[in-house]
């Protein structure tokens, strides 16, 4: 099937990895400043907006199957294991 495509279309796997290959070759101190960045351009983004207000009180809800993953964790999190008290007893 890829023989009748354009020659200019590459799969999936070649895409990511020629998009994502300048960033592999980055510093830690480098990909920091640019997700800085993108943070910054965000919050002008959203403070623009007229509804800045309810979009930074939104929260995304969890998906059930992701609550009940995090009630198993929290659940096996203690076992054989003695808990600190936070009491003052």
């Amino acid at each position: 099937m890829k023989n009748n495509l354009p020659g200019w279309i590459v799969d999936d796997a070649d895409s990511v990895c020629s998009e994502a290959e300048p960033y592999s070759k980055m510093t830690e101190e480098q990909r920091l400043s640019l997700l800085a960045m993108a943070c910054r351009a965000a919050v002008k983004i959203v403070l623009s907006r007229e509804d800045a207000v309810a979009v930074l009180a939104y929260e995304d809800p969890l998906p059930e199957s992701s609550r009940r993953a995090l009630e198993r964790l929290r659940a096996s999190a203690g076992k054989g294991v003695q808990q600190p008290s936070c009491r003052n007893e």
